[in-house]
């Protein structure tokens, strides 16, 4: 015997037969000697007789009597064969299994039980729409100023307050959703106009509506009216603002004159004068400005309006200013006044500048800006002499000079114009012999 085909042909011989009641049954491919194979047949005649000679295989062809007998056997072998059949009887039980398994057809029918639901979901009733209502604080504002919107009640069939949606439409191109819990709104206007404040409702379910209100328009005007006196100007140059049409109501004016400089103003029709120099930082002005003025009522402050522009001139002119000298200039009371010029050609120099000095033998006195002779004992004493400002009036200038005494007199003046441009040093010098 090949012992290749050991494990194969056992496998073979094995996997053709059944159990039945314990007893192995030939499959009825090996019972059926027109329906086995050749092979088949020599591997259970070989399994048969294990002594593997093929004599005996004669033998057993020789004693047909027994081998018909042996092959009537399997007769009863097809009966067990048959034996199989209730299996697939036992087989064809699952078919009830089916029958359980179409059970969940009344399933189906429950699944199909929801279908009320869209039709509630779908509830036309639902078509109602919210009603609200809304109030304004006043219909007549000033620009910049702020309306304030109340919310009245809002209800609704069916959705909560909280669900339903508040939309403002302000009228000047602008719109705000509010809260459901807040009472109030504000909104400020940055322009002039008729406006109608419009408020929707909508509600869970989409349907929208109009709150009411008792007036929903607003009428934002500008108050007042500006004139300028000048509108070109030198630094110092004084220059007039006219403020009329104030309106009833009005409780207090500010005035911001575009330097950093502001000034409250009473609430009423009036003129104020004024001139640039520095700003409030302590920058020179130069080039335009603009002048706007605030109205306040009882609805708050308005935005800044437009009350004129004042284009202040540049200035590189330096002024000249000059001390004159007496002529007796060598007698103490031809000093009591001292005077001089000083002239520009641009903004002007407002005053001037003057500092007096006094030798007499190795005493040094100056003077300070009361006018008073101070005593210089070192060159830290001369922070002590401080300059005696002077006015200009139509170019000239004087101021008198008490104290005067023997000696030699030193007199410097000096201006600035409204434009910081600084002169040349004046001075004039004196030898005093007599009274």
């Amino acid at each position: 015997m090949n012992p290749r085909l050991t494990r194969p042909l056992l496998a073979i011989a094995i996997s053709g037969a059944m159990f039945a009641g314990g007893a192995v049954v030939a499959s009825p491919a090996f019972a059926d000697p027109s329906g086995a194979r050749e092979s088949s047949t020599d591997a259970l005649s070989v399994l048969e007789d294990p002594t593997g000679e093929p004599t005996p295989e004669p033998t057993a062809t020789t004693e047909p009597t027994p081998e018909p007998t042996a092959t009537t056997e399997p007769t009863p072998e097809p009966t067990a064969t048959t034996d199989p059949t209730p299996e697939p009887t036992a087989t064809t039980d699952p078919t009830p299994d089916p029958t359980v398994t179409t059970d969940p057809t009344p399933e189906p029918t429950a699944t199909t039980t929801p279908a009320p639901d869209p039709t509630v979901t779908t509830d036309p009733a639902d078509t109602t729409a919210p009603v609200g209502k809304f109030s304004l604080n006043t219909t007549a504002l000033w620009i910049g100023q702020v309306v304030s919107l109340t919310q009245g009640a809002v209800t609704d069939n069916k959705s909560a307050a909280t669900q339903i949606t508040r939309t403002v439409n302000w009228g000047d191109g602008t719109s705000s959703t509010l809260p459901a819990n807040t009472s109030a709104f504000k909104h400020k206007y940055a322009k002039n106009g008729r406006f109608t404040v419009v408020v929707t409702l909508k509600d869970a379910a989409g349907n929208t509506s109009k709150a009411t209100a008792p007036s929903s328009t607003v009428a934002v005007t500008t108050p007042g009216k500006f004139k300028l006196s000048k509108y070109s100007v030198w630094s110092g140059e004084s220059f007039k603002l006219t403020i009329s049409n104030v309106p009833a109501g009005t409780t207090k004016l500010t005035l911001d004159w575009g330097d950093g400089w502001v000034q409250n103003l009473k609430a009423r029709n009036q003129t104020v004068s004024g001139y640039y120099y520095h700003r409030k930082n302590g920058g020179l002005i130069k080039g335009a400005i603009t002048l706007k003025t605030t109205f306040t009522n009882k609805y708050g402050a308005t935005s800044a309006i437009y009350s004129g522009k004042v284009t202040v001139k540049t200035d590189s002119w330096k002024p000249v200013v000059k001390v004159k000298k007496p002529s007796s200039s060598d007698r103490i009371k031809s000093w009591k006044t001292v005077t001089g010029t000083s002239s520009d050609k641009g903004s002007g120099a407002p005053y001037v500048y003057v500092w007096g000095t006094r030798i007499s033998g190795s005493k040094v006195y100056c003077t300070n800006s009361k006018k008073k002779w101070v005593r210089v004992n070192s060159d830290a004493d001369f922070g002590k002499c401080t300059a005696i400002t002077v006015k200009v009036s139509k170019g000239k200038w004087k101021m008198s000079l008490p104290g005067v005494a023997k000696g030699t007199l030193y007199i410097d003046a000096r201006t600035w114009d409204w434009a910081d441009n600084a002169s040349k040093w004046s001075t004039v010098k004196a030898k005093i012999t007599r009274s």
